[in-house]
């Protein structure tokens, strides 16, 4: 009887119709897919926060209006449409309906994560509406997509897969994303190779990125042939290139055969020889950098760049590696450089430099040679030279190296001055905060009073600037450097400044780390510790296992890492095994799979190698990190990921290589502090750690160099800003 009731009232049901959108009936089969668009109007309309009948997307109350026009009584509309079209069968009905759904759902979820301009509502529902008509009387939509983004379109053109101006119209939102992402784009542009938009985005990535266009010229690939038969000039001048054995080397220089002033065979015969080809991109970088200095944009300056920090850290660590050679062995490879070719291979070697292959006592050091093989030695001369190709990073080079008041000393003080105005000008107007994190970092390097107040006062000077602007971002950045700087120079020791910084900028303790922090669901304090497979790896290796005697720790080994925990406290430490390359970057791959394959997430990780294994670490940095030993590697882009992945973390780091006499201690003392269940304190551990070096001639200097968290300006300016702009 129950199901005889049941049934009846679902066919009376479906005979009557229900009542929605106004007057015109709804059949319950229809009935959910309008629900489901009420649904996503309201949560457009309480996005603000507010159960109002306003979508608030603008401080401009007709923006609002116009877009809760759109979501709403647009929609309104076109829901009442379909519904009274009687040419419209069902299916049809449900599709134009989801489509509908899609839209506000698409939009919905991207206006919440600031993927798309909240006011393009109106344009979205307007183009909705006129492609439905198009597509009921059979015309193309393909129209109506044009005056959209990207992310409006996207979704937007999905629901009308068998029109006729389908194809057009996914080419032309391909196009639109293409354009906007043509660092990632050429290994999705073979399932467009017969849209007509093909070839302009293959241009456009030759311009920006022609090191791409290279690779798949080369290819035996469909999209080699697309490429080749691209008559833009530039894409057949790589394609020329593509066909020489040193094409790689050559592709830097298309500027210059452009332009005319080189040829392919010319650069063919230089580039097996190493210094010649060095010479080469030096002289030919110092053009580039003219061409952009005078506001064109030089199409090879990202390739040469690359190429040439490839080669300068070849020079480099050939020097690192004799460290302990006399002089003229040690510094043989570079005995024929000029000034200029001794910037750049400064410049372009931060993150790998010794501070002995920088600067020492027998003048020998790249900057001293630099300096002494300047005719006159003065260092704006120099900058001149170079057309002061980026000149803030050899700025902040010499003040992390202590040689900032010698290479400022070497010019005319007014010249000085306004080298330093410009150092700190314009930090709004990069894409990243590299510049700015340079400056901070300066700012905790430099140690004249004169020279600090002179920053100051400049930094000052340019937060007046962009607040009469109305730069925000300009505003935050000057905002926290000025902050930043006034906070460093106050009086109070280490402890009260750090607390006053994280009291200003609103951060956690910068210089603590409590105990409870670093421990895991399960009580335990879990660290990683990353070997490289090359000799220093090796020799890392050995030297830290003896730090731990089977009286206090058990020590378990297998194929591709050891497991060392202690036995008084709870204390884990997971090192993955130095096996010769490539099988060390297996040995970490399987120890990160084992951890994550066991729930452990460890909040300390540990950097054992040389700067160029870097990125394998960090691409396995767990956000758990509370505490990051780089040891060496500090540049900002580092800094950078770090908090992007973890940003509380707090950062230890060198200002040049690490090395194993420094990089123990500061481990072993980290280690006994957390053993005992202990807060981590920055100030008391650094200055227990100066006292114990300050005996120690060898490596008192090398210690100077490592950054505690408590004085790292630029973590502490990232995690700022990042806090200022959330």
């Amino acid at each position: 009887m129950r199901r005889f009731i049941t049934i009846w009232l679902l066919a009376v049901m479906a005979a009557n119709m229900v009542q929605a959108q106004g007057s015109h009936p709804i059949p319950i089969t229809r009935q959910g897919f309008h629900d489901n668009i009420d649904k996503e109007q309201s949560a457009a309309l309480r996005f603000d926060g507010k159960a109002d009948d306003l979508v608030k997307v603008s401080d401009d109350q007709t923006i609002n209006l116009q877009v809760t026009n759109a979501l709403i009584k647009q929609v309104d509309e076109m829901q009442r449409e379909i519904e009274a079209n009687d040419s419209l069968d069902h299916r049809l009905k449900v599709k134009y309906l989801s489509g509908i759904y899609v839209v506000l759902k698409d939009y919905n979820f991207k206006r919440s994560r600031h993927n798309i301009e909240p006011e393009e509502a109106v344009p979205m529902i307007q183009a909705y509406q006129n492609m439905m008509h198009a597509d009921i009387k059979g015309q193309s939509i393909a129209p109506f997509v044009k005056n959209l983004s990207y992310e409006a379109a996207e979704k937007l053109i999905e629901n009308f897969k068998d029109n006729p101006g389908y194809k057009e119209a996914k080419g032309t939102v391909f196009s639109k994303f293409a354009f906007n992402n043509l660092e990632n784009i050429m290994p999705k542009l073979s399932e467009y190779s017969d849209f007509p938009g093909t070839d302009s985005i293959i241009a456009a990535v030759a311009r920006k990125y022609p090191n791409q266009i290279l690779t798949y010229a080369t290819s035996y690939t469909q999209m080699a042939n697309i490429i080749k038969r691209n008559q833009d000039p530039i894409v057949q001048t790589i394609v020329r290139i593509g066909q020489s054995p040193q094409s790689t080397k050559i592709l830097p220089f298309i500027d210059e055969l452009l332009n005319g002033t080189t040829t392919v065979d010319k650069l063919e015969s230089i580039a097996d020889n190493d210094y010649q080809y060095y010479k080469q991109m030096v002289k030919s970088t110092i053009a580039l950098q003219k061409m952009k200095n005078e506001g064109q944009q030089p199409f090879g300056l990202k390739a040469m760049m690359e190429n040439m920090q490839a080669k300068s850290l070849l020079y480099i660590r050939t020097v690192n590696d004799l460290h302990e050679e006399p002089a003229n062995v040690r510094f043989a490879i570079v005995r024929n450089f000029t000034p200029e070719e001794l910037y750049y291979l400064i410049i372009n070697g931060q993150e790998e430099l010794y501070t002995s292959s920088y600067t020492n006592h027998n003048n020998a050091g790249l900057y001293d040679q630099m300096m002494l093989r300047m005719k006159p030695p003065r260092g704006d001369s120099l900058l001149m030279m170079v057309n002061f190709d980026r000149f803030k990073k050899f700025i902040a080079m010499a003040a992390g190296f202590n040689t900032l008041d010698n290479f400022l000393k070497s010019m005319a003080p007014e010249n000085s001055n306004y080298l330093m105005q410009k150092y700190v000008q314009n930090l709004e107007k990069t894409d990243d905060l590299e510049d700015a994190v340079d400056v901070a970092n300066s700012f905790g390097s430099i140690r004249d009073p004169k020279l600090l107040d002179f920053l100051r006062q400049e930094v000052r000077k340019n937060l007046a600037y962009v607040k009469k602007q109305s730069d925000k971002r300009g505003t935050v950045i000057y905002q926290l450097l000025s902050s930043l700087f006034e906070t460093e120079v106050e009086g109070g020791n280490d402890s009260s400044k750090a607390t006053d910084m994280s009291a200003r900028f609103s951060l956690p303790p910068i210089n603590h780390v409590s105990y409870s922090d670093l421990l895991s669901d399960s009580g335990h304090v879990y660290q990683q510790v990353f070997f490289y497979g090359d000799k220093d790896g090796q020799e890392s290796f050995s030297s830290f296992m003896t730090n731990f005697p089977s009286s206090e720790w058990r020590v378990s080994k297998n194929k591709y890492w050891v497991t060392i925990s202690a036995l008084k406290g709870k204390t884990t430490i997971f090192a993955n095994l130095p096996i010769d390359e490539p099988g060390d970057k297996e040995a970490i791959g399987k120890l990160s799979d084992y951890l994550d394959e066991h729930d452990i997430h460890p909040s300390v990780f540990i950097h054992r190698g040389h700067s160029y294994h870097i990125n394998t670490t960090l691409d396995n940095l767990q956000s758990s990190a509370k505490i990051v030993v780089l040891g060496s590697c500090g540049g900002y882009h580092n800094l950078a990921t770090v908090l992007e992945k973890s940003p509380d973390a707090h950062i230890i780091s060198s200002k040049q290589v690490g090395t194993r006499f420094v990089n123990e201690p500061i481990i072993h003392s980290l280690e006994d502090q957390i053993r005992a269940g202990k807060n981590v304190d920055w100030v008391v551990m650094w200055a227990q750690l100066a006292r114990k070096f300050a005996g120690d001639a060898r490596n008192r200097e090398l210690f100077s160099d490592y950054v505690p968290p408590h004085k790292n300006l630029g973590a502490i300016f990232i995690k700022a800003y990042k806090q200022v702009m959330k």
